[in-house]
């Protein structure tokens, strides 16, 4: 009879034995796809990694060797923000390829690229490199949608979808946001405020949310109104609420089964967030079908008529036709539930941070400010009272159109976007042919893509600029502004470039809706105001220079973390506190 020592001895060898084997077999596939490589024996895919590693990062960066780190973290969820373009030229470079690499470890193969022809043909073949199915497990909680589907379901759904967002929204999307933002600068700028706020940040999220509400969900809500700050009878939450939460768990805990979060211990670390995740996973359902028989009703009462809203044109865009068209072309119940939640959790999450990171660099590079508003001036009318037509106004705003695309260059929403193969593909670009074997995940480093410095490196200087050896990572509005000799004011990319909103046939069908709202805010937000830092006082009563002001907002910057989208920390929910959050002053322009 075996003993028990004997048995442990050989199911550790069995368990290394088949670690060796993973191992083995992802070196041979790297050199089979003539990619360079990096091996880090360790399981990047294991659940508890995955849980544990990114809240681990900053413990293991200061506590383990540079040599070790430099490897662990490239399985960290997010590195690409934190380490750049450090492991393309560690790693990649030297083995005669700085656009790509392979990651041979004990888990999935995978390759990380930020090789802009690559990139392009993996965006392009939507049937050769589809979504990752983790994704869906995380992103379909509540039904297939147009981002975790494939194929010919993607087809149909994207058909749908993409209807829905026309310029009919756009100009709702564009009124709520003036209108909402006006509610902002009310309560900024209130005897009791004198212009300063620690929560502007705050009210960022409260504008989007209420332009979801209004735009999106037909459900107009006042600034002053707290329809969206307390439940319905019968409900622990709100819609939006439940969204957020949903939102801030959805790379981790999301997955986690309901009657796990409902019975979860209280005396264990994480309740009050499981317990509110568990309301959150269970309401929000009820929530959108209440949302959804209330606008079914609205259109019968209107006779048919279409509201401009997103949920009134997803509902009149889904009508089937007749006989097999109806089989054909409508999306179940369980896909327009998934779809809403993609809308609402995207619309909401993306845009509130994009223009967060617009707000702090506008903080930290005041002349972009001047920059902007000098545009604003010009094309708003002297009337502030005067209504903003959309139509008219916003194909004008370039200036500001051209902030958003540098803010979501530097700090793109999505830090890589992921694909894997089925079958073994092939691309082959201008540095020679690659082979991604089947099962193969791919991660486009959307965020070195926007650095290349043979792209973005002292683009379009205006006159008075000079160059910069890293021009690449300073933000710089005008490089969007082509010379006047061009055909196209500003400026395209060169294919696989620029893909903030993804690109290729899967291209974010909000992208639209995004530019408009962003655009409307600053509109309202900077046409007779400009924001400031307001500086910190030190402990002996001493003001922060500018010098140590702008120290301060970089670090804040890149004291950034990505949930769903990156987002800066400690900069929402701030609450009464007034040592949270950032404290910024509205001041009137002269």
């Amino acid at each position: 009879m075996p003993t028990l020592l004997t048995i442990v001895v050989a199911l550790v060898v069995i368990y290394a034995s088949s670690l060796a084997y993973v191992l083995l077999q992802n070196v041979r596939k790297a050199k089979k796809s003539g990619f360079p490589y990096v091996i880090v024996p360790w399981d990047q895919n294991h659940f508890l990694w995955m849980l544990s590693s990114v809240p681990l990062r900053p413990w293991l960066r200061k506590n383990l060797p540079t040599w070790l780190y430099d490897r662990v973290t490239l399985t960290i969820y997010g590195f690409e923000f934190y380490e750049g373009l450090a492991p393309y030229l560690q790693y990649a470079a030297p083995q005669g390829n700085d656009k790509s690499y392979a990651l041979v470890t004990f888990g999935k193969f995978e390759i990380a690229t930020r090789d802009p022809e690559i990139t392009t043909e993996i965006l392009r073949r939507v049937r050769d490199f589809r979504q990752v199915e983790l994704s869906a497990l995380f992103m379909a909680r509540f039904g297939r949608n147009v981002l975790t589907s494939d194929g010919d379901a993607w087809a149909r759904q994207r058909k749908v979808v993409a209807s829905t967002i026309n310029e009919r929204i756009s100009r709702t999307v564009f009124n709520e946001s003036v209108h909402q933002t006006e509610g902002l600068l009310d309560e900024v700028l209130s005897s009791d405020n004198r212009g300063e706020s620690n929560r502007v940040f705050d009210m960022m999220k409260k504008i989007t949310i209420n332009v979801i509400s209004g735009a999106g969900m037909g459900a107009n809500i006042e600034w002053k109104d707290d329809a969206n700050e307390k439940p319905q009878p019968g409900f622990k939450m709100t819609y939006i609420e439940a969204v957020k939460h949903v939102i801030d768990n959805v790379t981790g805990p999301i997955i986690l089964p309901k009657w796990f979060l409902a019975n979860y211990p209280s005396f264990l670390p994480g309740y009050h967030n499981l317990n509110r995740l568990g309301y959150a996973v269970e309401e929000f359902p009820t929530h959108t079908w209440n949302l959804l028989n209330r606008e079914r009703q609205r259109g019968q009462d209107a006779h048919g008529e279409t509201r401009s809203n997103i949920i009134a044109q997803l509902l009149q865009a889904n009508q089937p036709g007749d006989g097999e068209k109806s089989d054909t072309t409508a999306l179940s119940d369980d896909e327009v539930m998934g779809n809403l939640f993609i809308f609402t959790a995207a619309g909401f999450d993306t845009t509130v941070n994009t223009l967060s990171f617009a707000l702090v660099l506008l903080c930290r590079h005041p002349q972009w400010q001047e920059w902007i508003c000098e545009e604003i001036d010009q094309i708003m009318p002297a009337d502030s009272s005067q209504e903003l037509d959309y139509t008219t106004i916003f194909p004008k705003a370039t200036r500001v159109l051209a902030c958003m695309l540098e803010v979501l260059r530097l700090f793109a929403p999505v830090i890589h976007i992921s694909r894997e193969t089925k079958v073994a593909q092939t691309i082959t670009t201008s540095r020679g042919s690659f082979y991604f074997p089947p099962k193969t995940t791919v991660y486009l480093s959307t965020g070195m893509l926007h650095i290349d410095p043979a792209v973005w490196r002292n683009l379009n200087l205006a006159e008075g600029e000079e160059k910069s050896e890293h021009d690449e990572l300073k933000f710089r509005p005008t490089r969007w502004f082509n010379p006047p000799t061009e055909s196209q004011p500003i400026f395209q990319p060169p294919k696989g470039s620029y893909v903030p909103w993804s690109g290729g046939p899967r291209v974010c069908p909000g992208q639209k809706m995004a530019q408009v709202e962003f655009t409307a805010i600053f509109l309202k937000l900077f046409h007779q105001h400009r924001i400031e830092a307001v500086p910190m006082k030190s402990a002996s009563g001493d003001l922060e220079t500018r010098a140590q002001l702008e120290s301060r907002l970089d670090a804040r910057l890149k004291d950034s973390i990505s949930i769903l989208t990156l987002q800066m920390n400690n900069i929402y929910d701030v609450g009464d506190s007034q040592d949270k959050g950032l404290n910024v002053r509205l001041a009137k322009r002269k």
